[in-house]
Parts: structure tokens; C-alpha cells; sequence
């Protein structure tokens, strides 16, 4: 309605000004045509009493359409047109023409008449017009010749024609009817026509509202309706339907995390309320040291357990504690420690540069290598391997144990969170499958990649980080 009533104002707006232009344009034509009209007459009238038809000066004074009136040299007029019979003219507006003007002179003047009585009162009274003056020399008449028109005595006299507005108020009066009802009735086919093609592009919208209105909590698989115009509705109907299908998998994968992360809690709670009841009902005979032990230990659980999903539910973005350090003494220190941690499940090996300068978060990127590191030694047989190297652009890092292959299937899935291979839930003791999800996270938040490399079959599983060092190339 708004798009519709502002078209309509400005079609208004338009079409009023292209109308009064029009009207305009028509009146001043008619007004430019009786101007030269006038001009021609005088000269014609003129030009009758410069002519000597045997010794009689005449001036065709009732054969002429234009009213004018012939001024002697001394301003008194002489000779009037029909319309002007009986009009008073202001003597002080029709002056006559200097003494020495030239066969070319030619002069307008504004007229006014004066009102008239009813009874002598026409079209012409009381009206100020313009008139055309020319000038023209009448000589000496010869009384032997007789004439039924006027007749003048010898000498200069100045003509003027009146140029008559009638014609061009005629015209544009013709015309005001049409423009009148004209006008408003373009600007409204022009605010129908808005209406209705701001009505028929706005339907899709209207469709999407309404659809979108009904898609709740449990109605994500919805979609809205996406208009077959290839054009910016369309473009907004297929984004909607993609954000529609981010929102569903993200509430799908919150629900499955919820489910899982409640399945996990509940394993170190079931163990430690059983713990604490039974030690109650034999308190006697409970061995307190080690139902104190086992308690922590589910505390212990519960307490990373906890740790995990807090960092899981961190928004993304750089912390405020990123800086540059040497990622290859990061490493260093964490095989020492975990070399010597882990002596009796797996050998611990490493081959490492002098210096690997990244700019991240020291502590994340060292929770990312003992992730990695942690999940090598509950999956290797005998050895581990820890490699890194560096271009100048990206450092990479590869753990490998030599325990069970990864299928190429499951090489996505198993960075997924609480995701454990059935394998691993028959060997991994006490872990809650989110180690590998929080690593690959960090992996992202450092702009670089965590993923599975092909290894021949029997040999293994090898992880691959590549981090980039922050450096711009020289």
C-alpha cells in the first residue's frame, strides 16, 4: 500500500506538471500565432494608406479580424475596429510613432480598457491586452473621389492591432476536461498497476513469512516454498532453505551431543553413587583407602568429562592469549613427559627440527598433540612415532602407532563427537570420545586441518596436523 500510494504521488506529480506544460505549451503557441497575426495586419492596414487609389487614402476598417485602432501624428485615435466601438482606451498607452522612425519601426504596448456600462459592455472590457504598433504615411486624399471607407487626411499615422487572447483560451478551455480527469486517472492506473505487481512480487515473500511462521522447534525438515523467478526472492528462498538446513543439522547434532553427553555422564555418577552406597551399608568391612580411590577416580572422569564439553561449547574465535612460540619445544616437552607416563603400554619415539615457529595458543595446540598422543597409545601395539616438519608456511605434525588400521569409512567419523569405533570400546578404558573431536576443534581455530593419512594396510594409523605458521612469505 505504501509502494502503491508514494507510485500514485509521484505519478501525480508527473502527470500534473507534463499537463500543465502541455496547457502551457498550447496557450503560448495560440498566443506566438495571434502575435504574428497582429503584426501582419498592421502591416497590412499600414500598407492600405501608403496606397494612393485615385487621390483617396482608405483603410479597409470592418474586412479585418484583429480589432486596432490608427492614432494621428498628434496620439488621437483616428479609426477603430468594431470590437472597440464604444471601449475607452488610455490615450497615454498608444503613443504615436517618432518622427523619424524607419519603414521597419514596430513597438508592443500593454492596453487596458476600461469597464463598460451593461449595456455596452463585451468580451473586450475592462481587459489589459497587447498591442502591435506600425507606422504608415497617408498623403494628401483627393476630394473628386468619392470612397465608402474611411478616409484620412494627409500624413503620418501609427497603427495598432490588438492581439486577442480568445483563441488561446479557447484552446486550452477545450482541453481542461480531458487533462482534469486525465491526470488523476493515469496516476491511479499507475498506482493499480504498482499495487498489483508489488502485490505479485511480494506474494513469494508473504509465502516464505508464513512458512517460516509454522517452522518451530520440531519443524526444522520444513522448507519455504523458493519461486521459480530467478531473481532476489529466489536467492532469499534458497538461502533460507540452506540456513533451514544448518539450524537442522546443528539441532540434530545438539540433540545426539546431549543424548551422548548424558550417557557418558551418567557411567562415573552410576559408579560413584555405588561406590558411596555400598561403603555405607558395610562400613565395617568396607577397605575405606580404596573406595576412596575408586570415588576419585569417577570424580576424576567426571571432572574431564566436564572440562571436554565446556571447551566444546566455547564459541569459536582467537583467544586473548595467542602469541608466537616454537611449537618444535612444545613437542620436545611433551614426549619426554609422555615417554616416560606411558613406558610400559608403548615405545615413544620422535623426530623433531630445531625450531618450528607457529603464532597460536601454547596451551591449546599442546592439549591438540596430547589428544593425539594419548589416542596413539591406547591404540598402539609396541611403538609410537612423532614427526614434524616445517616449510616456512605450514608446519606439520604426524602421530602414528602401529595398532589398527583406520578404515577409510570411518576416517571422518571417528573426529566426530563421542564417537568411539566398536574396536576401541572393547580396548579404551575410561575414555569419553571426545578427544579427537576437541582436537580436530582446535585444529580449525588455528586455521589448519587434522585428519587421517592413507597408510598401507596392517602398518597402522597415522594423524596429520598441519598448522600454518602465521608468516607471510617473503
Amino acid at each position: 500500500m505504501r509502494t502503491a500510494l508514494a507510485a500514485w504521488l509521484a505519478a501525480l506529480l508527473v502527470a500534473g506538471a507534463g499537463a500543465w506544460w502541455l496547457r502551457q505549451h498550447l496557450y503560448d503557441s495560440r498566443m506566438e500565432a495571434s502575435r504574428r497575426q497582429a503584426f501582419f495586419q498592421a502591416k497590412a492596414i499600414a500598407g492600405e494608406n501608403s496606397v494612393d487609389q485615385g487621390g483617396t487614402t482608405v483603410v479597409h476598417a470592418n474586412t479585418l479580424s484583429l480589432p486596432y485602432v490608427v492614432i494621428d501624428p498628434e496620439g488621437t485615435p483616428v479609426l477603430q475596429g468594431a470590437p472597440l466601438k464604444g471601449q475607452t482606451l488610455h490615450r497615454e498607452q498608444l503613443t504615436p510613432a517618432p518622427s523619424e522612425a524607419l519603414p521597419s519601426w514596430s513597438v508592443e504596448r500593454e492596453v487596458r480598457l476600461d469597464p463598460r456600462p451593461a449595456r455596452a459592455k463585451n468580451r473586450y472590457s475592462g481587459r489589459t491586452f497587447t498591442a502591435v504598433g506600425v507606422w504608415s504615411y497617408v498623403p494628401e486624399p483627393d476630394p473628386k473621389r468619392g470612397s465608402t471607407y474611411f478616409t484620412a487626411g494627409a500624413g503620418q499615422y501609427t497603427v495598432y492591432v490588438l492581439v486577442t487572447p480568445f483563441e488561446a483560451e479557447d484552446t486550452v478551455a477545450d482541453i481542461d476536461p480531458a487533462l482534469c480527469a486525465g491526470v488523476p486517472g493515469a496516476a491511479f492506473l499507475v498506482a493499480a498497476f504498482v499495487w498489483l505487481t508489488t502485490g505479485s512480487a511480494l506474494r513469494p515473500v508473504e509465502a516464505i513469512r508464513a512458512e517460516l511462521a509454522e517452522i518451530g522447534e520440531q519443524g526444522l525438515d520444513r522448507r519455504v516454498p523458493v519461486p521459480r523467478g530467478r531473481d532476489e526472492i529466489h536467492r532469499m528462498a534458497v538461502t533460507t532453505n540452506d540456513t533451514l538446513d544448518r539450524l537442522q543439522r546443528s539441532a540434530e547434532e545438539q540433540s545426539r551431543f546431549v543424548a551422548d553427553a548424558s550417557h557418558e555422564l551418567r557411567s562415573p555418577l552410576a559408579a560413584l553413587r555405588t561406590t558411596l552406597e555400598v561403603s555405607l551399608a558395610h562400613q565395617e568391612s568396607t577397605d575405606w583407602p580404596r573406595a576412596t580411590a575408586t570415588a576419585v577416580e569417577s570424580v576424576r572422569r567426571l571432572q574431564q568429562l566436564t572440562d571436554d564439553l565446556l571447551f566444546l561449547a566455547r564459541p569459536d574465535g582467537p583467544a586473548r592469549d595467542a602469541e608466537r612460540f616454537d611449537l618444535a619445544d612444545t613437542v620436545r616437552d611433551l614426549v619426554t613427559e609422555l615417554r616416560h607416563l606411558h613406558a610400559d603400554r608403548a615405545e615413544l619415539a620422535s623426530s623433531l627440527p630445531g625450531t618450528a615457529a607457529v603464532h597460536g595458543h601454547p596451551l591449546q595446540l599442546r592439549r591438540l598433540l596430547r589428544n593425539l598422543v594419548d589416542n596413539a597409545v591406547r591404540h598402539a601395539r609396541t611403538a609410537i612415532t612423532v614427526t614434524m616438519t616445517a616449510d616456512g608456511e605450514t608446519v606439520r605434525v604426524e602421530v602414528h602407532n602401529d595398532g589398527s588400521d583406520i578404515a577409510p569409512a570411518d576416517r571422518e567419523r571417528i573426529f566426530e563427537r563421542f564417537t568411539r569405533l566398536d574396536e576401541s570400546r572393547s580396548r579404551d578404558a575410561g575414555g569419553s570420545g571426545l578427544g579427537l573431536a576437541i582436537a580436530r576443534e582446535i585444529a580449525v581455530r588455528h586455521g589448519g586441518t587434522l585428519t587421517v593419512a592413507d597408510t598401507p594396510p596392517g602398518t597402522g594409523a597415522t594423524f596429520v596436523l598441519e598448522v600454518p605458521t602465521g608468516e607471510t612469505p617473503s
